[in-house]
Parts: structure tokens; C-alpha cells; sequence
């Protein structure tokens, strides 16, 4: 069978490799110059790089585990604290951010029974709840302030609220229950992991592994006299036997406009992103990150010396810092020029932490924009992608599909690729 996917991002790239296994022919076409998706990692010298979009794996993605061992770049993997803010900025006061057992039970944010409540609610929680980052469709119909109410109201503004609202880049009354029950109860229990020589090398290892051609854009992917037939940029058309479309849902919708669940692929909306990266030879002070919560323009900001790493990996010798957007602000500073947006982000950053360096003393600079960063698990999202289509010869896979995280574009891909090889199996 010959398969063609669209999209070189982990989702793309998985399912190319299981069909690969299966020994299926396989070409993966990617719009863009490099492999890797949204894991893309800029590299500005020897041992010198920072992650653009996803920052860590964590222990609960065992199917990705469970690939990179295979490769044989399991090794790549090295145990990390969490990113983003060590301490929180709340009402104009830093307290140390209670994102761990350890620090809810010493935090002054909380009451003794406040503590008492969520603890309670959590045990609770971690038996009740699937593990796996699996969403229980009971709580899918609600937003998540009502799926957590019972953990007491100081507990979600003060705990849940700030770790959420930023890896997720949106506001916890636009989250689905389902969504932020299932990544509390395995958080609970995690290991995060940095990955040496940035996010992306497994996947561009992978990319090599297989046919892959880069700098292809498709246009159209559509059913004929049941092949896939894809139409390239350049007018080009090539058939085959089944097609994988592995990339994100709105841009899905507009290459399968034809196919039966474009409408579900419509409803799917992305958070956007906007963080700035800079860098300079300096010692610096040590390793901070500041969550800025309530937020507007500045969600985290992040420094340090090279020895601790800033999303990626800084030479000795050096200083960084990290500023990041959450979605309110992202939106608008997308739409301003790369020295305006850069401006605005360190203004306010200097305002919320001013230890960092001026911009003008960067040596290294990076703005990093994401139009479709995350995307928005909303009220009743898993219920309407379980009735998602499926319909080879063509399918399709992506993070939207599983969780918003490499481990679900892994298991998303893992799935479209069962799903054509289980189509050969019957029809052969």
C-alpha cells in the first residue's frame, strides 16, 4: 500500500513509521524546511539551542517512551524540575508557586483546611480518575471551575489556576472537566524530562529513517475512485492508496473541505503563543522563574546562568532569559512587528522581575510566534472528537485528536495508522 502523510510533526511522523513497520510505502510531505512540528527547536551554536514549542516530556507518556526506545533515543531523555514559575506573583506579592505536594502543605495562600479539602478531593481523585491522561466523558459537558468546585475555591485559584493557565494558554472556565481532571491525576505522580539536543532531534532521527520531503505544501487532499488523491502547491497531483493528514484541525479543514467530518475539524480552536528568548555572555544571577498571575501581557519570566537550561540548553559562560505571553495577549502581539512585540514583552517583564538584562545587550534573540500553539480543550471537546470520522482511504491524526501534548500527537498518529492497516488486512 502506498501511503502519503501530510505533516512531518511527531503525529505525521509516527504514523509514517508504524505504516513504514507494517511494510507499507510511505512519503511524508511537510510545508516547512525541517521535521519536527511544533517540537521545533533553533539552534544558535555549538550546545547552545531553545525549544519553540514543546518544552518536556513527562512520565506519563508511555507510547512516546515507548517509540523513543525503539529508535534507540531513549537515552536523550534526562530527569528535569518543572519549567516556568518557581514563585508566584499574586496581588502583588511573591509567594513560592504551590505546584507540588511539598509546597501546597508549607504555602500561606491556603488554610490549614483549605489544605485538608484539596488533599482530600486529590486522593479522591487519583482513584476515581483514569490514568493515562485518559479524559472521563462524565466530566466533559462542564467547564472545569465546576468539575473542581468541590476542591474548595481558594485551592483552584491559588493551585490549579496558575499551573493550568499557562502550559494550556487558556482560562479554566474555557477547559473542559474532563480535560484538567485527567492531567491532575497523573501531574500528581510526575517525572518531567528534558531532552538533549532539543525537543525535536528524536523526530528529525525519525525523519531520517524514513522518505520524507520538506518544503511541500498541500493544498487539497480528497477521495477519487477510492484513492487519495493530493494536490501540491504548485498544481501538482500524486495518488495513492490512503493518505494521513497530520496537521492541525482548522488547516485540516481546509485541505479536506470534502471529507465528512470537516464541520467537527472547524469547531477546533488553537490558542496562540508568543515568547521572547535572549541571551549573553554573563554569569548572571541564579535560576528564578516568576509567574505573573493574574496576568495580561506577561505570564512567566524565567533567567539564569547557562548551567540550568532555558527550555533547551545555554553553553557556560552565558545568562538567558525566557518571556512568556499567555494567550490574552499572544493574539495582538502576533500582530505587531518583531521589534514591537519584543518591546512590550520586556517592558513588562522588567516591571514583574527587573533583574533581567536589556534586550540590546543580547547577543542571541528569538521571538518565537505560534498562530495555532495549543489547542482549546473547551466544554464538550472529547465527546465531539469521539464521534470524529475515521473513513480511509483517507485519515487523520494530530494532538487535537488524543490530549494537547506530544504524547497525544504519538498516540494519534499510532491510531491512524492502525486504522490503514487494519482497512488492508480486511480488504485483502
Amino acid at each position: 500500500m502506498r501511503v502519503v502523510v501530510v505533516g512531518a510533526g511527531p503525529a505525521g511522523l509516527t504514523a509514517a513509521w508504524r505504516l513504514h513497520q507494517a511494510g507499507h510505502d510511505v512519503t511524508v510531505l511537510e510545508r516547512r524546511d525541517v521535521a519536527g512540528g511544533r517540537t521545533h527547536t533553533e539552534h544558535f551554536g555549538d550546545g547552545h539551542w531553545s525549544d519553540t514549542g514543546a518544552g518536556w516530556l513527562a512520565s506519563f507518556y508511555p507510547n512516546t517512551f515507548r517509540l523513543l526506545a525503539e529508535l534507540g533515543e531513549r537515552g536523550r531523555l534526562k530527569p528535569m524540575q518543572l519549567r516556568g514559575g518557581g514563585e508566584l506573583l499574586l496581588d502583588g506579592r511573591l509567594v513560592p508557586n504551590p505546584n507540588s505536594i511539598g509546597r501546597i502543605l508549607r504555602t500561606p495562600l491556603l488554610s490549614p483546611i483549605e489544605k485538608i479539602r484539596f488533599m482530600a478531593w486529590m486522593a479522591q481523585l487519583i482513584v476515581r480518575q483514569r490514568g493515562g491522561l485518559r479524559a472521563d466523558l462524565h466530566w466533559d459537558g462542564v467547564d472545569a471551575l465546576t468539575a473542581l468546585r468541590a476542591a474548595g475555591d481558594d485551592a483552584v485559584e491559588r493551585i490549579v489556576r496558575p499551573s493550568f493557565e499557562g502550559p494550556f494558554f487558556a482560562r479554566l472556565d474555557s477547559m473542559s472537566g474532563a480535560l484538567v481532571r485527567s492531567w491532575l491525576r497523573d501531574l500528581s505522580i510526575r517525572t518531567f524530562f528534558h531532552v538533549d539536543g532539543g525537543m525535536d532531534a528524536p523526530w528529525r532521527a525519525l525523519a531520517e529513517r524514513l522518505r520524507v520531503r520538506t518544503g511541500v505544501a498541500v493544498t487539497q487532499v480528497r477521495t477519487r475512485d477510492g484513492n487519495a488523491e493530493i494536490t501540491l502547491d504548485d498544481g501538482q497531483v500524486e495518488s495513492a492508496d490512503a493518505a494521513v493528514v497530520a496537521v492541525p484541525a482548522p488547516l485540516a479543514a481546509e485541505i479536506a473541505p470534502d471529507h465528512p467530518g470537516a464541520a467537527v475539524l472547524r469547531q477546533v480552536r488553537y490558542a496562540p503563543h508568543i515568547r521572547l528568548y535572549a541571551a549573553r555572555h554573563s554569569d548572571g544571577p541564579p535560576r528564578t522563574g516568576i509567574h505573573a498571575f493574574p496576568n495580561t501581557t506577561v505570564a512567566t519570566v524565567e533567567l539564569g546562568p547557562g548551567r540550568d537550561g532555558a527550555w533547551g540548553h545555554v553553553p557556560e559562560g552565558w545568562q538567558w532569559e525566557l518571556i512568556c505571553a499567555p494567550a490574552a495577549s499572544s493574539g495582538p502581539l502576533l500582530a505587531l512587528s518583531d521589534e514591537e512585540a519584543s518591546a512590550r514583552l520586556w517592558q513588562e517583564a522588567h516591571r514583574i522581575d527587573a533583574r533581567i538584562f536589556p534586550l540590546e545587550e543580547a547577543e542571541v534573540r528569538l521571538l518565537v510566534r505560534w498562530e495555532r500553539a495549543v489547542p482549546i480543550v473547551d466544554p464538550g471537546y472529547y465527546s465531539r472528537l469521539a464521534a470524529f470520522p475515521q473513513q480511509p482511504p483517507i485519515v487523520f491524526c494530530g494532538d487535537w485528536l488524543v490530549q494537547p501534548c506530544v504524547e497525544g500527537a504519538v498516540r494519534s498518529g499510532e491510531l491512524a495508522a492502525s486504522a490503514l492497516v487494519n482497512r488492508r488486512a480486511a480488504a485483502n
